[in-house]
């Protein structure tokens, strides 16, 4: 359930908008008389720097953030898999561990999260991209080599480097440009060594910092978990599936802020409505919800009058349904939506 949401402009990054939002979510926990320790906040990276750290501190909040990759020492980061503890069966196919860390001058619980289905979408991902840009850099290989080709040193590294921007593939692929005979010659490697070690020592795997000293790993990675549901909602928002966020077509502050407010009420009801819907069907996605409560139709029949009088008859036929469509129609009490004849 949506209980607060912040609207700012796209290009102010995260990290500077955080003591304005924080601001307002103290607002909202004082004048609900809701204690602040008992409220654990959940953000990205994205967030994560010093001062907002010090404001957490003082705000007297819990809180759960990811820590950059680089901020994270190797020794933890890298820790290999088989040594990080399996969690329960609430958090299938996740390991993780749990140690203190000193950051900032300040001790945390820092917990290393190995995730084997976000490992199997992330190398899926990077497969996809070495694959696409090994195909681009021979193409470009032969390109250089044609007699009439004036490509400059300074427009061939730029253009390498676009297709080397991905994630992990500068560490991947490597490349070497030299000059002959006034022509540019182009090779390329893989690097299978480091692609090994992206397998076992990074693939799969969130570094997460919290203040949370008593909580045991699986907690830590749980309560995490919780922004991946905030996000489903944003894409849901996003992409249109759920309640469309774009287009809006408002310019100005104040109904941007407006469309927004019905956007995330809606949700909010969609997220009521979604929970119920479970206690009939346990195992629905959202979209699933959406797409069998749009199968559920009701039909008007019409039917021509008998003889000059009267008036046309009315036949009302509700679709067929599934025994998942009957289990919500029944739950939701669709039938009280239902048209019946009128006299």
């Amino acid at each position: 359930m949506s209980l607060c949401h912040h609207v700012y402009p796209g290009n102010v990054a995260d990290v500077e908008e955080f003591s304005v939002a924080l601001a307002r979510i103290l607002r909202l926990l004082d004048q609900n008389q809701l204690t602040r320790d008992t409220v654990t906040l959940v953000f990205d990276k994205g967030t994560a720097a010093l001062d907002n750290t010090v404001q957490l501190e003082e705000a007297g909040v819990g809180w759960i953030s990811a820590l950059p990759w680089n901020q994270a020492p190797p020794e933890l980061r890298e820790r290999a898999t088989e040594e990080l503890p399996p969690c329960s069966a609430e958090q299938p196919g996740v390991r993780a561990v749990a140690e203190k860390l000193l950051v900032h001058g300040q001790e945390y619980l820092a917990v290393v999260k190995y995730s084997a289905p976000f490992a199997a979408e992330q190398l899926h991902s990077v497969t996809t991209s070495i694959s696409r840009t090994l195909q681009s850099l021979r193409r470009f290989s032969k390109e250089l080599n044609k007699p009439r080709s004036r490509w400059t040193e300074e427009g061939i590294t730029r253009k390498i480097q676009t297709w080397l921007s991905g994630q992990f593939l500068a560490d991947l692929i490597r490349y070497q440009l030299e000059s002959r005979d006034g022509h540019w010659q182009l090779q390329f490697d893989f690097d299978q060594a480091a692609f090994e070690r992206l397998l076992g020592r990074r693939l799969g795997r969130t570094v997460l910092l919290t203040d949370r000293m008593d909580w045991t790993a699986e907690q830590v990675v749980t309560g995490y978990d919780g922004q991946q549901q905030v996000e489903r909602i944003f894409r849901g928002l996003k992409d249109g599936e759920w309640l469309a966020w774009r287009p809006m077509h408002h310019w100005t502050d104040r109904k941007i802020r407006i469309h927004a407010f019905y956007c995330m009420l809606g949700i909010s009801l969609l997220q009521y409505v979604h929970r119920q819907a479970k206690a009939a069907w346990s195992d629905l996605s959202m979209e699933q919800l959406i797409e069998e409560l749009q199968r559920i139709q009701q039909f008007v029949l019409l039917y021509p009058r008998q003889g000059e009088k009267g008036f046309p008859r009315a036949a009302y036929v509700l679709s067929k349904q599934t025994l998942a469509q009957q289990a919500l129609a029944k739950t939701l009490k669709l039938d009280e939506l239902q048209i019946t004849h009128r006299g």
